[in-house]
């Protein structure tokens, strides 16, 4: 069950390194907002996931 999360923590890791290069190669707001987005809905889930871990 544990690895479940470091999986899920590694894949989370994953996608911001992803992401990371649309920024910085073209450096457009609306990009730079899409992908803060992006991290942001894949963070609350995967915190979402880990508080579900308590109950």
């Amino acid at each position: 069950m544990t690895s479940e999360y470091i999986l899920a923590g590694l894949a989370l890791l994953g996608l911001i390194l992803f992401l990371i290069v649309v920024p910085l190669f073209v450096p457009h707001v609306d990009l730079i907002l899409f992908t803060i987005g992006c991290v942001a809905l894949a963070a609350y889930d995967f915190w979402r996931t880990l508080a579900k871990r308590g109950e």
